[in-house]
């Protein structure tokens, strides 16, 4: 995935790079990709850079130390789209002076010629993890998009100066003990502390932290910190990212809820089928935990008639039951929009599970939210045997659709008016298309 689709960035955007583990890469990764689309894009530094990195950059503006925008800067605009600018070169250090976050802020923000400007605004040695020291991060006040970074690679390293940038700092705030091996709970938690990666965060920036030098083995790890990061509401989403320079976005880790429909009358079934039982449990509670097994941001089931049994039933599980009271009507549609609505302001996506479909597989449910996270769809359903089951994903640039259907519509009205924008995920099990309706639904479904 490229980062310009990952980052969600905008016309005008002001992005700030902190942390550690991959800064100057990132900067100029996205400059590249800004610039591939026709777009003008404005890089510096309000920190140092290593003069080899200067390389990096398709064509540099030196400012002097009095930071003097050069007369020809439209013009050097005609030949190159992507221009980064530095104060002074120091030979004797090997780095790239930049700018300061105030010049930044008074001069090259306000001019009128291009479409997205970005800064590294941090140190860290080249070390993949940092706490800012004192003066840092040297963040302008005008920054839009704030990206802090940590790299995978800090994962296990012992906590000390030699391998984690400011370590003394992060032992002092957190309490970790010096020398401990860096686990993932402390990443997440350096990344969300308001004076450690969070640090001078602008008012009104979002921001999108990025966990970067991620491998097979240290995946499910970054997965971990992305969605303990996202449990922080001013965290817009988290991105992972590896070593590819052409698509450096493995995931974008999101807060996705569920909705579970259980407002249906059981009319054919003749008794309430979310209350009969399943195995050790009934089949709404095991719907349930299958649901919850998967790590989800927020998980509603949508109740009728059968409201407080349901609720009693799961007393103990991180679940919100809620109520409809046009159960009686039979339409999935207002179950849909009100489970929509208890997770508008907290979700990004909605997984839509049928709470009659006992025989979900996790395996199923976990596809569908990978693939959804990898960027491949905004509609996502499982298909058996050419025909599309649930659950559905839908992202919440749709749900206004949903919420605007009138009685007597379905969803699936809204799906076939987008039959061409669904990701339809191969699966080879057909539990995706069955339902509990009647007796011998049920009948079949506990004897196999």
């Amino acid at each position: 995935m490229k980062l310009v689709n990952a980052l969600n960035i905008r016309s005008r955007d002001v992005v700030s790079l902190v942390g550690a583990g991959g800064k100057t890469s990132t900067m100029f990764g996205l400059a590249a990709e800004l610039s591939e689309q026709g777009a003008v894009v404005f890089a510096t530094t309000t920190t140092r850079i290593a003069l080899q990195e200067l390389a990096l950059a398709p064509h540099t503006v030196e400012l002097g130390s009095e930071l003097l925008l050069p007369s020809s800067l439209e013009e050097e605009l005609t030949r190159q789209r992507t221009l980064f600018f530095y104060s002074t070169l120091d030979a004797d250090s090997g780095k790239v002076r930049g700018v300061s976050p105030e010049w930044v802020d008074n001069y090259l923000s306000s001019l009128p010629f291009w479409d997205y400007l970005i800064i590294e605004a941090d140190g860290s040695r080249q070390l993949p993890m940092k706490a800012p020291l004192v003066h840092e991060p040297n963040l302008p006040a005008t920054t839009t998009l704030l990206v802090p970074i940590v790299g995978m690679s800090a994962l296990g390293q012992p906590l000390d100066e030699e391998h984690i940038y400011g370590a003394d700092k992060i032992v002092q705030m957190m309490g970790y003990p010096p020398g401990s091996p860096v686990t993932p709970q402390l990443m997440a938690a350096v990344l969300m502390h308001p004076a450690l990666g969070l640090k001078y965060r602008p008012r009104g920036a979002r921001v999108v932290p990025m966990i970067t030098q991620i491998s097979r083995d240290t995946v499910n790890s970054a997965r971990n910190i992305a969605d303990a990061v996202l449990t922080d509401l001013t965290i817009d989403r988290v991105l992972l990212g590896s070593g590819d320079t052409a698509e450096p976005i493995i995931e974008t880790r999101k807060r996705i809820g569920a909705v579970i429909l259980a407002a249906g009358e059981s009319r054919r079934m003749g008794e309430p089928k979310m209350l009969l039982p399943w195995g050790n449990s009934t089949i709404i509670r095991h719907v349930c935990e299958q649901v919850l097994a998967c790590g989800l941001y927020e998980v509603v089931i949508v109740a009728g008639s059968r409201y407080e049994e349901i609720r009693n039933l799961i007393s103990d599980l991180p679940v919100r039951v809620v109520f409809n009271p046009a159960y009686a009507d039979g339409e999935m549609r207002s179950s849909l929009q009100i489970g929509l609505q208890s997770l508008w302001y907290s979700s990004d996506a909605c997984m839509i599970v049928l709470g009659d479909q006992p025989a979900i597989q996790q395996e199923v449910m976990r596809s569908v939210l990978t693939i959804y996270h990898e960027g491949n769809g905004r509609i996502i359903a499982p298909s058996y045997d050419h025909q599309r089951g649930h659950p559905v994903l839908i992202d919440h640039a749709f749900w206004q659709e949903i919420m605007d259907l009138e009685p007597g519509k379905a969803p699936r009205d809204f799906i076939r008016a987008h039959n061409s924008e669904i990701y339809h995920l191969l699966v080879d099990t057909a539990t995706v298309l069955s339902d509990i309706d009647t007796p011998d639904d049920y009948q079949r479904a506990v004897g196999q």
